[in-house]
C-alpha cells in the first residue's frame, strides 16, 4: 500500500509541475461488481461471493498545441493470491499525437487498433472484455509507433508497430505488427478488418485476423466478429495451434433509462481436438441512474463441450461510473 501511495503522490507531483494550461482534462471511470459464482468449472472458485473492482483509471490529457496532444493514465490491478491480494499500479498509456494534414502519428504507450471498433459496438466493456481480448488473441496496449488516418471519405486506417511487451519493457528483438481497417456504410452499417503478426524465435511466429461487421442506430448496436488465430510451432511436436472464434452481440434501448444487452460466444482452442469448445452466453439489463452512473444486473454462462467440466455461471451486480 506504500508503495502504491508513494507513485500515485509522484505522478501528482509531476503533473503539478506541467504547463497547467496544457492539462485540459482529468477524468475517471470504474467498473464495481458484488458478484457471485453459481457454478464454476473450479471447484476452489464454486459459491465464491464478494465484492471487486475490476477496472479503474484515472486519465490526464494535455492539448499542448492545436497539432500537439498527449495522454498520461495510470491504473492499479489485483495482482491476486500470488501477492497476497494487494494492487500495484501500473502505466496504462503514455503517449503524444501529432496532427498532420493528411493523418496522425501516435508515439509512446498506447492501445493498440485492433480492439477498439469492436468494443465500441458491443457497448458493454463493464460486463465484458471482446472476446479476442477475452481469450488474449491480442495485445490491448503496446510501446510503439501508430499512424492513423483516412484513405477515403468512408475509409479509416491504422497501422502499428510495437514491441509486443503489453506495458513492459521489451526483453527480445522481436516486434508485432497491427492493421486496422474500417469501412463505413449506407444504413449505419460498418465493417472492419484486423491483421496483426507477431515474428518469434525459431519462426513460432504468431498471426491474427478478425472480420468484424457491425449497425448501430439510436435504438440498438450490435454486430458479428469471427476470428482466426494461428500460432506456428507452437505445440510440443512442433506443430502449428489453429484457433477460431465467433461473437455475436447487441444492446436495445428500452427507454431513456433502460437499455438490454445479449452476447453469444463460440470459441475452438485448437481445430484438431475435439471436445474442446467452449460457448459462452452474456446478458443483462442496464439501468442509468445518472449521466455518469449506471447498475448493471448480469450473468456469465460458460458451457465446455467435454462433459467432464462443469459450466461456469456467475451472476454480478455491475456499477459503471466515470467522472
Amino acid at each position: 500500500m506504500k508503495k502504491l501511495l508513494t507513485i500515485f503522490c509522484f505522478t501528482l507531483l509531476l503533473l503539478s509541475n506541467l504547463n497547467s494550461q496544457s492539462l485540459t482534462k482529468i477524468s475517471g471511470l470504474a467498473y464495481y461488481d458484488y458478484y457471485y459464482n453459481l457454478k464454476n468449472n473450479d471447484i476452489t472458485k464454486r459459491d465464491q461471493q464478494g465484492f471487486q473492482f475490476r477496472r479503474v483509471f484515472l486519465t490526464f490529457d494535455f492539448d499542448v498545441t492545436n497539432k500537439l496532444s498527449a495522454r498520461l493514465r495510470i491504473e492499479p490491478e489485483y495482482q491476486g493470491i500470488k501477492d497476497n491480494n494487494k494492487q500495484f499500479l501500473f502505466l496504462k498509456d503514455m503517449f503524444f499525437q501529432y496532427k498532420f494534414d493528411q493523418f496522425q502519428l501516435f508515439a509512446g504507450l498506447m492501445p493498440t487498433p485492433n480492439f477498439e471498433a469492436e468494443e465500441r459496438y458491443w457497448g458493454y466493456r463493464s460486463v465484458e472484455k471482446t472476446q479476442s481480448d477475452l481469450r488474449n488473441w491480442i495485445t490491448i496496449r503496446d510501446l510503439g509507433l501508430s499512424i492513423k488516418g483516412k484513405a477515403s471519405e468512408s475509409l479509416n486506417y491504422a497501422v502499428m508497430i510495437g514491441n509486443n511487451s503489453f506495458h513492459g519493457t521489451e526483453t527480445d528483438k522481436y516486434k508485432k505488427l497491427y492493421f486496422h481497417l474500417f469501412n463505413s456504410f449506407g444504413n449505419n452499417i460498418g465493417a472492419s478488418f484486423d491483421f496483426n503478426f507477431a515474428n518469434g524465435p525459431q519462426n513460432k511466429n504468431v498471426l491474427y485476423s478478425k472480420f468484424g461487421l457491425y449497425r448501430s442506430t439510436n435504438s440498438y448496436s450490435g454486430g458479428l466478429t469471427f476470428v482466426y488465430g494461428l500460432r506456428q510451432k507452437y505445440l510440443s511436436n512442433n506443430e502449428s495451434l489453429n484457433e477460431l472464434g465467433l461473437s455475436v452481440f447487441g444492446n436495445y434501448k428500452l427507454s431513456d433509462s433502460w437499455k438490454t444487452f445479449l452476447r453469444f460466444d463460440y470459441y475452438e482452442p485448437n481445430t484438431k481436438n475435439s471436445l474442446d469448445q467452449e460457448f459462452t452466453l452474456i446478458g443483462g439489463i442496464d439501468y442509468m441512474l445518472d449521466k455518469n452512473l449506471n447498475i448493471i444486473p448480469n450473468f456469465i454462462y460458460n458451457d465446455y463441450e467435454n462433459r467432464n467440466f462443469q459450466d461456469d455461471l456467475t451472476f454480478r451486480l455491475t456499477f459503471h461510473y466515470q467522472f
